[in-house]
């Protein structure tokens, strides 16, 4: 059900890599990402995970996921990480 959205997405916007696990076949790597339930949509940005969240998107949400992703300021994000990390 959320195949064609997802691929439409990934027509859309040529700009940004879309890609796929097969979690049955990559089950350390579906493990690893804590993924448990399909689909689980997860974005990251500069090697960063940004967004994770189970569950199929109707299209307009996806959009706002990739718009939201694309307008992240990196140096904040990572900022973010540096200083949750120094409070552990």
């Amino acid at each position: 059900m959320f195949g064609p959205i997802y691929d439409a997405a990934s027509e859309q916007h040529s700009d940004v890599m879309f890609g796929k696990v097969d979690t049955e076949a990559e089950q350390q790597l579906a493990g690893a990402a804590g993924i448990t339930s399909i689909p689980t949509l997860m974005a990251f940005r500069d090697g960063i995970l940004v967004f994770s969240q189970p569950g199929a998107l109707p299209a307009p949400a996806l959009e706002q996921v990739i718009t939201a992703v694309k307008g992240l300021d990196m140096d904040e994000v990572r900022a973010e990480i540096a200083s949750r990390k120094a409070g552990d």
